[in-house]
């Protein structure tokens, strides 16, 4: 058993406090994609030309668009609507389904809230040696309640 010099609960129900293994099989994969969001140029121009087409063609996602920009080092700032009442997780699980339409061979997205938004900020792209040279993409996905909802600022991050 591995153990972690965290002692809290990682979630309700927890009595051990820490996991089974550490996930070193799986860290050539995020290596790779780290090194490469560092090379020169690696992201991609025009966001709104390679991605909004996919994101606007995802109808069942459950979340509204209401604006796409283009920010600085070729960010695309994309702001979303969920439903009322959504919970983080239907949250989740529809700003994951938006991601997947522009989603490349690597991957990372990391979630976190602010306020009565949830944020995903998401790096994707293409590694060396396929049929396109090596690319990537940057999203930030900002999600938020319809106007005049009551929802919580749930700021738990719930597995």
């Amino acid at each position: 058993m591995t153990h972690t010099e965290d002692q809290r609960m990682r979630w309700e129900t927890d009595d051990r406090f820490t996991g089974v293994a550490d996930a070193s099989d799986f860290a050539a994969a995020a290596d790779e994609l780290v090194t490469l969001t560092r090379l020169p140029g690696w992201v991609a121009e025009d966001p709104d030309l390679h991605m909004v087409p996919h994101l606007r063609d995802c109808g069942d996602a459950g979340l509204r668009l209401l604006d796409v920009s283009t920010g600085d080092q070729g960010v695309l700032n994309v702001t979303a609507e969920h439903q009322a009442g959504a919970s983080r997780r239907d949250i989740r699980k529809q700003a994951w389904t938006l991601i997947g339409t522009v989603a490349e061979l690597l991957a990372s997205v990391r979630e976190h809230g602010q306020g009565d938004r949830v944020v995903f900020e998401v790096v994707t792209g293409i590694p060396a040696g396929g049929h396109f040279a090596t690319h990537g993409h940057t999203l930030r996905l900002t999600v938020h309640p319809p106007p005049g909802s009551r929802d919580q600022d749930d700021s738990r991050e719930p597995a």
